[in-house]
This record gives structure tokens, C-alpha cells and sequence, in this order.
């Protein structure tokens, strides 16, 4: 059964009349979703905030980062990169502001937020690109930004899980150890529509139909069996960072997120599976207006404390 909270969101945005975002321009839906963020998600709670800069194969790459204000300003701390969603088209530094904040003051960790490029102006593999070059600038410069460049996670919701899930991959290959991989409602896979695409197609929040805008806008007529497109295509996961996998049970994206956890699991990889069977995609953000993200937050904090301080 569909949470109360969640059905009070998809009631509040059919109030709105707002059109499905693969109707409107590029433009206005980034005007929605900023919208939506503003409506549904609570400010972030103070802490340190420093805007950096990360160098990325067109230029500086945007990062912001957030330090709690409890931790002595010179002591080395274990880091979460964190990508957004917003299907690689639509959301930046502010999109997930709260989520950041209250991780990196609840965890008492530093978390580092990446507002890499957008499709469909820079399709793939732009914005993974800049991801790349923000983990290895926070690698890089650790001892300059006080961070413990051994314990580093990464971490992204919906294209940012995507994203994460891409760059534990790269850096298992490169040899850059992970202590972490934090996927909310991944994206695993561009080459099939899994089942939940059929079964939860319309009608809570996400659809079928703007998930296929997104997908063509990023993948640009890529090949979809590219790893760095659709991770669950990769041919083996053995050995990447220890992961934390949640999805929820009104998504398209429920089922893909499944298997590539089923994947992970079968390579050896260590995986927390956490299932919000009453919850739509998006919800981790909306703490405002959804009790459950309160409830996830604190245990997306915990995995990270148990993998980050062991």
C-alpha cells in the first residue's frame, strides 16, 4: 500500500497542474524540479559550506563542501562524493543541499556535492567525466581540504546513483580503493526496461515516459551496453566498494535497482538492501513533506559511519 505521505506529494503536485516533465522544455523542468525541491524539502542544517573547484576536462567543475560544525576544523575526516539526480538533465548544488548537510552533521563526515554538466547540452559521458574529476580532485587535495583520503565513499539518488554506482566501478579499475557505494533508487540499466517500468508506469511521481526523455537525452544514441551507462551491464563486479542499495516499491526504477543489487551480492560484494515497499522514487529529498526520509537518512548515516570509521 502506498505511504500517506507519499500520496499527500503526488495529490499536492496534480493540484499544482503541473504537465509531465517530458512535455515541458529543458529549461522548465529544471524550473519544476527546483520548484518541487523548494516545496517538498526542508532547509539544510548549519554547518561548515566552502565552495571548491575540481579541474574537469572542459574547465572547473562546481563542487560544495560540507564539514559539521562540531568536528575541530584540522582534523582529517572520512568524505562522501555525492552526485545528484534529476535524470543527468535537471538539478545542481542545491538539489540536495539538506540531504548533504544533515549527512555530514549527522555522520560527522565531509560530504562533497558535485554539480557536474547536463544533458542534453553535454550528453554522456560529460557529466560522468566531471565525476570522475571530482573524485580524484577530493583524493588529490585531501590533505589541503582535511579529509582522510583513505576512507572515501560516493554516493548519488536516482542518475546519481548511476553515477556513484559508474565511479566505484572506475575506481575499483584504477586502483583508488572505496569504502563505500550509496545508491538511492539507481538507475542501473539503459538497455532494458525492467519490470517495474510496466508495473508502476504512471501515475506516482516518476513515469515510464519522462525516464525514457531523460535516458535519450543523456545516452545521446551511445551504446546502451556500456558499463558506464548501465552499470548492471558491466561484466564483473567483483571487488568494487561495499554497497548500501535502496529502492522503493511505486518506482520504474524498483527492479533494475534490484538486480543490480542481486548482481552485486553474487560477485562477493557486501550489500545493505533496504526496500521502502510503500514509497516512490524521489523521497529521500522530501523530508517536509515525507516522514520515511527522516527514517532513511538516518540509515544511509549509520552505513556510512560503519563503513567509514571502521
Amino acid at each position: 500500500m502506498l505511504d500517506a505521505d507519499a500520496r499527500a506529494v503526488l495529490d499536492l503536485v496534480e493540484a499544482s497542474g503541473r504537465p509531465p516533465l517530458h512535455t515541458l522544455s529543458v529549461e522548465e523542468a529544471r524550473a519544476a524540479v527546483r520548484a518541487s525541491l523548494d516545496a517538498l524539502g526542508k532547509p539544510p542544517p548549519p554547518v561548515g559550506e566552502q565552495d571548491i573547484f575540481a579541474d574537469g576536462p572542459l574547465g572547473a567543475v562546481p563542487l560544495k563542501l560540507y564539514r559539521p560544525l562540531h568536528a575541530p576544523e584540522d582534523v582529517p575526516l572520512p568524505v562522501m562524493v555525492y552526485f545528484h539526480g534529476g535524470g543527468w538533465m535537471t538539478g545542481d548544488l542545491a538539489y540536495g543541499a539538506w540531504f548533504c548537510a544533515s549527512l555530514a552533521d549527522q555522520a560527522g563526515i565531509v560530504v562533497v556535492s558535485v554539480d557536474y554538466r547536463l544533458a542534453p547540452e553535454y550528453p554522456f559521458p560529460a557529466g560522468l567525466e566531471d565525476c570522475v574529476a571530482a573524485l580524484c580532485h577530493v583524493r588529490r587535495e585531501a590533505a589541503a581540504l582535511a579529509i582522510d583520503g583513505t576512507r572515501i565513499a560516493v554516493g548519488g539518488d536516482s542518475a546519481g546513483g548511476n553515477l556513484a554506482a559508474v565511479c566505484a566501478l572506475w575506481a575499483r579499475d584504477e586502483g583508488l580503493p572505496l569504502s563505500a557505494q550509496i545508491l538511492l533508487y539507481p538507475v542501473t540499466d539503459l538497455m532494458e526496461e525492467h519490470e517495474s517500468y510496466r508495473r508502476n508506469a504512471d501515475g506516482f511521481g516518476l513515469t515510464a515516459d519522462a525516464m525514457r526523455w531523460f535516458r535519450d537525452a543523456y545516452r545521446n544514441g551511445a551504446d546502451a551496453t556500456d558499463w558506464r551507462l548501465s552499470p548492471l551491464r558491466a561484466r564483473r563486479l567483483k571487488g568494487v566498494a561495499p554497497a548500501l542499495v535502496l529502492t522503493c516499491g511505486f518506482d520504474p526504477l524498483c527492479a533494475e535497482g534490484d538486480a543490480y543489487a542481486d548482481r552485486l551480492v553474487g560477485a562477493g560484494v557486501p550489500v545493505n538492501r533496504i526496500r521502502y515497499t510503500d514509497q516512490i522514487h524521489g523521497f529521500v529529498l522530501w523530508a517536509k513533506r515525507v516522514r520515511a526520509a527522516e527514517q532513511a537518512l538516518t540509515q544511509i548515516m549509520e552505513e556510512l559511519r560503519a563503513r567509514l570509521f571502521a
